[in-house]
């Protein structure tokens, strides 16, 4: 079997530099346009700021040589072979190896702390190894009293499902998976139900400012660039990202109850001042209270247990 690297890689990389170039864009644009708050030296910041951000934004079509050149791990019978026509390619014979094992940090879902990288870890079975792979000799590094070689993958985590499963079948006398039993492929019914809330959600909310007395150009400007924002992290979850899924699962509970005790708080206002609403009116404050309710079911939906082995699935390329 064959794994694509590069592909992964090359995902990341893409979006990584789609994401930065657009809000350094963004913010040379309100620089230059004098839409930033805080005078000349705000100004000055922000198009400082959208510069850098723009210029990693670029960088990889600057460098798309070495950035986007094909890279594969094939994986058969006889052993593992690194096929990277523009780099240095090797091929290693499993009889020649006494353990291999893929190491993979958990699934980035915002919790602070830093991601370790993937790699691959070849242990030789003989001295003898070094010397017959010398094109191997950059990925050598010590570990006690002798060396192991380690093949990096950044953070491209959709490589670890293929490589994982072709390690099982080719490699079983070598390799030991130690990565827990994750969901099939299926996506979850509380995803598809979660994304649906927070859209229509969303769109009210949109609705409601855009559709208002007063509404201007900008104001028309900066609801299609939020909704822009909002649909990209709504297409994250929706594909899996663990990123996305768990930063909603956190935040939307928080903004559901928020939402939803302030109505209540702002209806019981009403009445402690003697200005209690029209009973007729009642069906207004229930639909007030939907949308509190509607995104803390989100964030509890996407806090499930299914949905986070599915979401941990899809992040290592199963």
């Amino acid at each position: 079997m064959s794994v694509d690297v590069a592909n992964a890689q090359t995902r990341q990389i893409v979006v990584g530099a789609a994401v930065a170039g657009f809000f350094g864009v963004v913010a040379i644009a309100a620089a230059i346009t004098g839409d930033v708050t805080g005078g000349t030296g705000a100004r000055v910041a922000a198009f400082v700021l959208g510069t850098v951000f723009t210029l990693i934004g670029v960088l990889p079509l600057l460098m798309w040589r070495i950035a986007f050149r094909p890279r594969r791990l094939v994986l058969d019978a006889d052993g593992l072979r690194w096929d990277d026509p523009r780099g240095r390619p090797w091929a290693v014979r499993w009889t020649e190896l006494s353990g291999v094992e893929i190491v993979a940090p958990e699934p980035d879902t915002g919790a602070p702390r830093v991601s370790p990288s993937v790699h691959l870890v070849l242990t030789p079975a003989s001295p003898g190894f070094r010397d017959a792979h010398p094109e191997m000799e950059h990925l050598a590094r010590r570990a006690g009293p002798g060396v192991v070689y380690r093949l990096p993958f950044g953070h491209a985590r959709r490589v670890v499902g293929p490589i994982d499963e072709g390690l099982t079948s080719f490699a079983s006398g070598l390799y030991r998976s130690r990565l827990r039993p994750v969901a099939g492929p299926h996506r979850p019914r509380a995803v598809t139900a979660s994304v649906a809330l927070l859209g229509l959600c969303w769109l009210a909310a949109v609705s409601a400012a855009v559709l208002g007395d007063g509404t201007d150009g900008r104001t028309v400007a900066m609801a299609a660039l939020w909704t822009a924002a909002f649909t990209v992290w709504l297409a994250r979850i929706w594909l899996g990202g663990p990123l996305a899924t768990g930063q909603m699962a956190r935040f939307a509970p928080v903004l559901g109850a928020v939402l939803f005790f302030g109505v209540l708080l702002i209806a019981a206002a009403g009445y402690s001042g003697g200005h209690p609403p029209d009973p007729s009116e009642d069906w207004v404050l229930l639909l007030l209270l939907l949308p509190g309710a509607a995104v803390f079911a989100a964030g509890r939906l996407l806090g499930r247990e299914d949905v986070r082995k599915w979401s941990e699935a899809r992040a290592q390329g199963r």
